[in-house]
């Protein structure tokens, strides 16, 4: 062992290297930069290390994560990672966890263990959730990245740094829902309706985004019942006899366009799509593949499968095939909902030839499947050699962290370009930002079941009631998910929140170890408050404590009955303590218990955040003008209860502070 360490002992000295032998590692993904990172830290000396990572592999994978063989495909990342380490160094203890850090089970319980959190994420999500967490438990973080010849590392530490979320975060950009769904003008935003199209077909019924999209029963073209001018598609009824894939076919490409053609003024400064007859174009097979190949030529030879532009013809078998297959799968899956993912085969097929189709149909250039799964998952290039700089970055930082050396901690930015005569750029790392609202603000916990709890009762007995918030409104990361008060909101709005009073919390994306965000614009105040889930107040617990709690009601002076009361209606508790500042005088809220009675059996899926595109949904309006709603910034100074980021846009877009806000894994 001596022999083996012998190089880094006469570096770092003894006591360094005793205190990396001890120290206990998080490493949060065991992707590009998680392989390099990984085989670092055991080859330094780091002996109890944690990986996980939700992923598992895929050839796509392994030109970069080279920890990875092709006989692992389709197997845990996180699992292959560990066997693959060991074989650089079997001294190490390594624990390897397939699962996704924003579930239960890594809460802050399980970031308490660790004396060192390392991110080596794809996301921006899962970037924050580590983030929050490291801050609510006062564990110090290396946060990494990079994109193509970019990549950055940063130290966060409560109290002392900047946390991940004090700067300005770019988020992915947003399309109005009535552009995806009505006058596409670009590649991309048939994609997007492509993947709507398979969440519609193939996810949650009640996904919102995608729920608007189409309605396959509805055969009306043109025309109303009170005008009595319906025009109806009568092949639809037809198509639906002769099988699901024909029957969706004939709906969004010919149906639903044939709506849209019957609206002129869509149309005055553009030509109006055309709709496509599934028999026509299967009768004219040989015709088009004909003229297909003798426009596109010899060039397909030396292309890729993924890089080849499929043909018209080609793309509507594919959608046929697809359609046929997935739903299938999902019959053979009893009906789960599935999720769309870029390294699904079958999935990125369906949104490509989707898509093109989409294209093809409003005069829009198609696009290879190449192209669609860059488009769509948000991919960046990723290359092997800056993982490998940022990879060895990470451990001088937590060398110094573990050795206490923390005023030697540096962020450091890797350039593609020379700055100065240098490609790497260590800088001091920033202080905290007095306006994040992450890392400069007060933690409260509240501990309930956020299966059963109901966002009305939360809303009127915890914040109102025992918070004394007349208006609250609920961020979860830059997203409002809940807005009260009722001046600026019109009548669709209030009808809709209506609707998401009546969800339990967990279906409303507010589960375990979630940092909500609550500001009262009245009151002018904001505390973050930490969801804790518990079956602590569930009746079968609650009724298993009575008989132990009877020797301390007596002591107490409580009868049995009072006791029995006040643990019969409590339903939630609030630890902590908060610092209310508003125009009136400071009031302090310290540790509550506030009771009120449990109505649901809600047991919706969970609602996940989705990193690859946000659909905001045109505002109705007796008008043409399409109205987007962005959660991330104020509309007007007059609609002061929408969520606002302060940004500065005259900062120069290739400083270090913006680098990353663009860097993945």
């Amino acid at each position: 062992m001596s022999e083996r360490y012998s190089h880094i002992i006469e570096v770092l000295g003894q006591s360094t290297f005793d205190k990396i032998q001890t120290c206990k590692i998080l490493v949060v993904g065991a992707g590009g930069i998680g392989c390099e990172l990984l085989k670092n830290l055991v080859l330094t000396g780091f002996k109890n290390i944690d990986i996980i990572d939700l992923d598992t592999i895929d050839i796509s994978n392994l030109n970069r994560q080279f920890l990875f063989r092709k006989q692992h495909i389709g197997m845990s990342k996180a699992k292959i990672a560990k066997e693959s380490v060991l074989k650089y160094n079997e001294l190490v203890n390594i624990t390897a966890h397939h699962g996704d850090v924003k579930s239960i089970e890594f809460g802050s319980e399980f970031f308490k263990k660790f004396d060192l959190v390392m991110n080596a994420l794809d996301n921006i999500s899962a970037r924050r959730h580590v983030n929050r967490l490291c801050l609510s438990v006062d564990v110090p973080m290396i946060e990494s990245g990079s994109a193509g010849y970019l990549g950055q590392v940063s130290v966060i530490r409560k109290g002392i740094t900047e946390c991940f979320e004090c700067q300005p975060i770019a988020v992915p950009k947003q399309f109005a829902v009535c552009t995806i769904r009505t006058n596409p003008s670009a590649p991309i935003h048939c994609i997007v309706w492509a993947k709507m199209l398979f969440g519609k077909l193939f996810g949650p019924k009640d996904d919102g985004d995608s729920s608007s999209l189409t309605d396959l029963d509805n055969d009306i073209i043109h025309g109303t019942e009170e005008l009595g001018n319906i025009k109806r598609d009568e092949k639809l009824s037809i198509e639906k006899e002769k099988g699901f894939n024909r029957w969706v076919f004939h709906k969004i490409f010919h149906t639903d366009i044939e709506t849209l053609i019957h609206m002129p003024d869509l149309w005055k400064d553009k030509q109006p799509p055309t709709s496509l007859l599934l028999d026509e174009i299967l009768t004219s097979k040989q015709e088009q593949d004909k003229k297909e190949v003798e426009k596109i030529g010899d060039q397909l030879i030396f292309t890729l499968p993924d890089q080849k532009q499929w043909s018209f013809k080609e793309n509507v078998e594919v959608f046929l095939d697809c359609l046929e297959k997935l739903k299938q799968q999902q019959l053979q899956q009893n009906g789960k909902p599935m999720t769309w993912d870029k390294d699904d085969e079958l999935a990125l097929s369906f949104v490509c030839s989707a898509s093109n189709i989409r294209s093809n149909i409003f005069g829009i250039p198609m696009k290879s499947r190449f192209d669609v799964k860059s488009m769509a998952g948000n991919i960046i290039p990723a290359i092997a050699t800056t993982n490998a700089v940022i990879g060895g970055l990470i451990v001088i930082e937590a060398i110094k962290i573990v050795d206490g050396r923390f005023d030697q901690c540096r962020s450091t930015y890797l350039y593609q370009l020379p700055s100065g005569k240098r490609l790497l750029m260590p800088v001091e790392i920033e202080p905290q930002n007095p306006k994040c609202f992450v890392c400069n603000r007060s933690f409260i916990t509240c501990r309930l079941n956020t299966e059963k709890i109901t966002i009305g009762q939360f809303i009127d007995q915890v914040l109102k009631k025992t918070l004394a918030l007349n208006e609250p409104i609920l961020t979860v990361g830059t997203d409002i998910i809940y807005e009260g008060g009722d001046q600026d909101l019109s009548k669709e709005e209030i009808e809709q929140r209506s609707k998401i009073e009546k969800k339990t919390l967990a279906t409303h994306r507010l589960t375990n170890d979630t940092s909500l965000i609550v500001e009262d614009y009245n009151q002018d105040f904001q505390v973050t408050i930490n969801i804790q889930h518990t079956t602590d107040f569930d009746e079968d617990v609650k009724k298993l404590k009575k008989q132990k709690q009877k020797e301390i009601d007596e002591k107490e002076g409580k009868t049995t009955l009072e006791k029995e009361k006040e643990e019969d209606d409590k339903f939630f508790e609030i630890i902590g303590k908060s610092t209310i500042q508003t125009s009136q005088p400071t009031t302090t809220t310290t540790t509550t218990t506030t009771t009120s009675t449990i109505d649901t059996n809600n047991k919706d899926s969970v609602v996940e955040d989705d990193d690859d595109f946000m659909f905001i949904e045109d505002i109705p309006s007796a008008t043409t003008t399409t109205t987007t709603t962005n959660t991330n910034a104020t509309e007007s100074t007059t609609n002061k209860k929408r969520k606002e980021i302060d940004t500065d846009e005259s900062e120069d877009l290739e400083s270090s502070k913006k680098l990353k806000s663009n860097l993945q894994d």
